[in-house]
């Protein structure tokens, strides 16, 4: 099967992100032998691709995207196909910026977190929406949705509540969504309907300012990480098999190394299951954390991104590689992978804006 890398782009200018030089969604060939990235095709008639997800085994990609005219963001299903990427349709996602989508655990449902960033009154401000997804892999009417509320104390981003990333825990029922504009995991129980029910006793509240942005599991579903914004940290939390409260074990909060900014975005597990890979916006760096027995967590690693303004990141199917999106330098840089450290960049591959990457095997 071939390996595809996917990336979505912003395509118009937008003061949340800055210029825009991208066309749509690229899929690009990539040899997981020599990390070498080509362009297959271009995918155009979609406009700021803000995330991807893949699902290979259906072989349907998701994009959460803009559609001028409306007052919401969409969420878009598409075909993948040797001719190239073919709209299935489209499903409206009930609140502003969708900035984050994942499948549920059974594949039977995709999440979306709108982040509501400068919501006029009277717009759609779901922060987490569900949608069903088809035998055909089409998107269906979102069956529910939650609003979120509440301010911290950062007075310029966060205002109002503004939801950044949503999973379902790999072991029970619970969905969690980072909120960055509340400092909280917001917790909710899942039903097999697609239903949400809050679940306060599972949400985990940051100190006020910090701002979480992603977050990821550890496969067993007993640890839990996650990268703020804000107050660029790395929070590791162990999870209660059984009820699924949160503790933190560790938080490491990531240094300036010149005085300057340091605005933490993505994170990864490596397929070790024992290092994070998170990328560092402004200072334009990959830091790379050992994860101990106990949940601690040591730097082991921390270079340049290969660009600037490293926004998302992803693993080759093997693990043998790193995909980076170098928002502002329209490129996407490749590393090689090996015991928790990168190697020199093996590419830089030019691409108009990448905010979003990924990579599956079609």
């Amino acid at each position: 099967m071939p390996t595809y890398a996917f990336t979505g782009s912003l395509t118009r200018p937008m003061p949340q992100y800055g210029a825009a030089n991208g066309q749509g969604i690229g899929r690009l060939a990539f040899d997981d032998d020599t990390g070498e990235l080509r362009l297959v095709d271009m995918t155009g008639g979609v406009d700021d691709t803000a995330w991807l997800v893949t699902d290979a085994g259906r072989g349907r990609l998701y994009s959460t995207c803009e559609i001028s005219g409306t007052n919401q963001s969409a969420v878009a299903a598409y075909a993948v196909e040797a001719g190239g990427l073919r709209l299935v349709n489209r499903q409206p996602t009930l609140g502003n910026e969708a900035c984050h989508a994942s499948l549920s655990r059974d594949g039977r449902f995709l999440l979306v977190a709108n982040y509501n960033g400068a919501n006029p009154a009277g717009y759609p401000d779901a922060a987490l929406t569900v949608f069903p997804i088809g035998p055909d892999g089409s998107l269906g009417a979102a069956v529910a949705s939650v609003v979120h509320t509440g301010s911290g104390p950062n007075r310029e981003r966060q205002t109002t509540a503004h939801a950044h990333c949503v999973v379902q825990s790999p072991a029970g029922n619970t969905v969690y969504v980072s909120d960055l504009g509340i400092d909280r995991l917001v917790a909710y129980d899942f039903g097999a309907d697609g239903s949400l029910a809050r679940a306060p006793g599972k949400d985990f509240s940051f100190p006020p300012g910090l701002g979480p942005r992603h977050l990821v599991f550890h496969p067993d579903g007993r640890s839990l990480f996650v990268v703020s914004e804000l107050i660029a940290t790395v929070v590791s939390l162990a999870v209660d098999p059984a009820t699924g409260a949160l503790t933190q074990r560790d938080a490491f909060r990531v240094p300036s190394l010149d005085g300057g900014i340091v605005q933490s975005a993505g994170i990864l597990l490596a397929p070790d299951n024992r290092h994070l890979f998170v990328s560092l916006r402004v200072c334009d760096e990959i830091l790379v954390l050992r994860i101990g027995a106990d949940g601690r967590l040591t730097q082991t690693a921390r270079m340049k991104s290969g660009g600037k303004t490293p926004r998302d990141l992803c693993f080759s199917p093997s693990g043998k590689h790193l995909v980076v999106a170098n928002q502002d330098s329209d490129r996407l840089t490749v590393f090689r992978v090996a015991n928790g450290k990168l190697s020199e960049p093996l590419q830089h591959f030019e691409i108009g804006t990448p905010l979003s990457v990924k990579l599956a095997a079609f």
